[in-house]
């Protein structure tokens, strides 16, 4: 298995799953907290919870930040998905009849963003720091991928027997390192950030008596678990069969079931359904979704149990992982659709 961000491509993959879960539902819940309040300033400033003064004092620059950990996500996928194909050796892997992905999305608008945190008169911290460092790389990557982007979208590679292909393939190999290590150093302090808020979060919905939204992220925080894992016993699509431990996988789950059934509990009461802000019926999408997420763990530990391994297609790329039914991906995969929907839920809340 080859190796890309210090992890084999496959493991980097899955890292990447879960912290787009993770990002997804950040993103909405500091967007969510900052409407609550706005709402709630206007009610009476002593309904306001200090989990929710201390978020809304910071929900401008944690928003702008949320931005840019989900620009760097999103590098990390296009660079994933590229180096599936052409393979990490410094020659480039070719292959015949297939087309290749590069969109590996580094672009001026996002650089044109962290200059303008750079001159920016106010206070930088950590945080702040820790982005302006990622400048240097990115701009010197942008030629290069805009580049990428225009010859493979071309086909261009059939014209000239893909040696532009090797020289653009040596030119980003040569900056790999560098970027591996800025955005690390990035992510790292930023999703530090992110359990800081997402424990204000869950003692806020308590403090304020919403049930209904607080079982529903306690579902997910034990979803969260889970993934962590998953990720925490290395597993993918080509060995969770044999390195899978099925015995801490299951404690988890059942943890899950349970806070799934306190979910589903409270939404039978509806009058604490009216006080939240949602109608009867809202949450059924979400239950769809939640119980698809558990039965493909379900699946995911039986198989381990079973060593009932994955198919070739699933073992070989990422894409066909993530569709097959109790694959590591496969449950990450469905674990971000349970995150979404938990959004769209909250989104539609504050609106009303």
């Amino acid at each position: 298995m080859i190796e890309f961000f210090g992890y084999k491509i496959k493991e980097e993959y899955k890292n990447y799953m879960k912290k787009i879960g993770i990002i997804i539902a950040v993103m909405l819940i500091i967007v969510i907290v900052s409407l609550t309040m706005d709402k709630t300033e206007k009610k009476s400033v002593k309904g306001i919870s200090k989990e929710q003064v201390v978020l809304n004092k910071n929900k401008e620059k944690y928003n702008k930040h949320i931005r840019f950990y989900n620009r760097i996500l999103n590098i990390d996928k296009g660079l994933l998905y590229y180096f599936e194909d052409a393979g990490m050796d410094k020659k480039f892997k070719v292959i015949q009849n297939e087309d290749i992905k590069a969109d590996i999305m580094v672009d001026k608008n996002f650089i044109d963003k962290l200059k303008e945190l750079e001159n920016s008169k106010g206070k930088k911290d950590e945080l702040d720091k820790k982005a302006i460092a990622m400048l240097p790389i990115l701009e010197k990557m942008l030629p290069i991928t805009d580049e990428m982007k225009i010859y493979y979208k071309n086909k261009e590679y059939l014209k000239d027997n893909y040696a532009k292909a090797q020289t653009l393939h040596t030119e980003l190999l040569a900056v790999l390192g560098k970027y591996n290590q800025v955005t690390k150093a990035y992510k790292e302090i930023f999703e530090k950030k992110s359990n800081e808020i997402k424990k204000l979060m869950i003692k806020d919905y308590d403090k304020r008596r919403q049930f209904i939204t607080y079982n529903q992220f306690m579902f997910i925080e034990e979803g969260n678990n889970l993934i962590g894992e998953i990720h925490k016993q290395g597993l993918d699509a080509s060995d969770f069969t044999v390195k899978g431990n099925s015995k801490k996988l299951k404690k988890i789950e059942a943890k899950m079931g349970k806070a799934f059934i306190k979910f589903e509990k409270s939404l039978k009461n509806k009058k604490q359904i009216e006080k939240e802000g949602y109608n009867s019926g809202d949450h059924g999408e979400f239950i769809q979704k939640a119980n698809k997420f558990k039965k493909s763990v379900n699946v995911f530990i039986q198989r381990i149990e079973k060593k009932e391994k994955a198919s070739h297609s699933s073992v070989s790329d990422s894409f066909f992982a993530q569709t097959e039914e109790g694959t590591p991906e496969n449950v990450l995969a469905n674990f971000n659709e349970v995150i979404k929907e938990h959004n769209k839920l909250l989104a539609k809340k504050t609106k009303k």
